[in-house]
């Protein structure tokens, strides 16, 4: 039997200026051509409807999308920062914590990657950029556009190692990035200009990374699936 992987989906305006359930089509296209069935977890503020349908899955996937409150974290919001919204965090980090202590697989991708680190304790840089000055590579473009391609070096001995050796080169379109570590987690890969791009927790199945491998294709065109197939892997173990 395949897998059911819960996506948590984010939260924005349509054209019409209604509130709506966003999600991009290549993360669930991922999920089925890694194996598995996708189904999207809807925004509620209802918490018991969201743990009932959460307990459907045997994994789950958090998705990019806009900054998290600073606050989260213990910071006053800085110009820097992008957007944030308060109520799409406590749906989101809910999300976590139930899926926490289900101790079910995770794979958290970009925002996602942030949100995790955020609930263990950990904290982000409002903006690299700001923050960081002279980094090397362009990790976003303008208005947080997809900034170049680049290379990381990955971590021996780590599951993101097991997957793609000592260096992969990934796509980038984030300005935030993992500053102290949450608790519990380790960091798996890094760019050459110190950003962390991966992390993984050292007793349960959650992967974090900060690029969009939903987003990456090979030569041929074909969704390049490592990581998506490892969260279906692990669903299944």
């Amino acid at each position: 039997m395949k897998p059911f992987i819960a996506v948590v989906c984010y939260t924005d305006l349509n054209r019409c200026g209604n509130a709506s359930n966003v999600l991009p089509i290549p993360y669930t296209t991922a999920i089925e051509a890694a194996g598995g069935i996708p189904y999207i977890v809807p925004f509620t503020r209802d918490m018991q409807q969201l743990r009932d349908v959460l307990n459907i899955a045997h994994g789950v996937l958090f998705t990019g999308g806009i900054d998290i409150d600073p606050e989260r974290y213990g910071e006053l919001k800085k110009e820097c920062c992008g957007n944030t919204d308060h109520t799409l965090d406590e749906y989101q980090f809910t999300a976590f914590r139930i899926t926490l202590e289900s101790r079910k697989p995770i794979l958290a991708i970009c925002r996602g990657a942030q949100l995790v680190n955020v609930a263990l304790g950990g904290t982000l840089y409002q903006d690299i950029f700001s923050e960081l000055p002279g980094l090397l590579h362009r990790h976003s473009g303008e208005n947080l556009m997809p900034g170049e391609n680049h290379s990381v070096s990955i971590e021996p001995g780590s599951r993101l190692h097991g997957l793609f050796g000592s260096t992969t080169t990934v796509n980038s379109r984030h300005h935030q990035a993992i500053k102290d570590l949450g608790k519990g987690l380790q960091i798996t890969a890094r760019s050459s200009d110190g950003i962390v791009e991966a992390a993984e927790h050292i007793e349960l199945p959650i992967t974090l990374v900060q690029w969009h491998p939903e987003m990456m294709r090979s030569a041929s065109g074909e969704i390049i699936l490592p990581l998506f197939q490892s969260l279906v892997e692990s669903c299944l173990s």
